[in-house]
């Protein structure tokens, strides 16, 4: 064993960014208690997500939902914009994945 893969197991190393994984007060599944959230259900909270944020032209992104995974798809004009529309998808309760595919312009 190395000495760096050492490091790895006594300092939980994570191949991505642990800060991009927020969930708010609730949690990502808190609307799931209540009953289970269909995937018509989380497409609408997506695309509403996605009108009311400012940084995204929510008429580029065409959402999808299959069993809680949510594929974002279409020409944004920036890097940000299409952070932003990933960001709103992890934001909605009931989303176990996102697929970013959107493309930039």
């Amino acid at each position: 064993m190395t000495a760096h893969h050492e490091e790895r197991e006594h300092h939980h190393y994570h191949s991505h960014p642990q800060t991009r994984y927020y969930y708010g007060y609730y949690g990502p599944y808190h609307r799931q208690a209540a009953g289970a959230v269909t995937d018509q259900d989380i497409k609408a909270d997506v695309q509403s997500a996605l009108q009311w944020d400012s940084y995204v032209d929510a008429g580029k992104v065409n959402v999808s939902v299959e069993n809680g995974m949510v594929t974002l798809r279409g020409t944004v004009g920036s890097p940000l914009e299409k952070r932003a529309a990933g960001d709103d998808a992890w934001d909605t309760p009931g989303v176990v994945d996102v697929n970013n595919e959107l493309k930039l312009a």
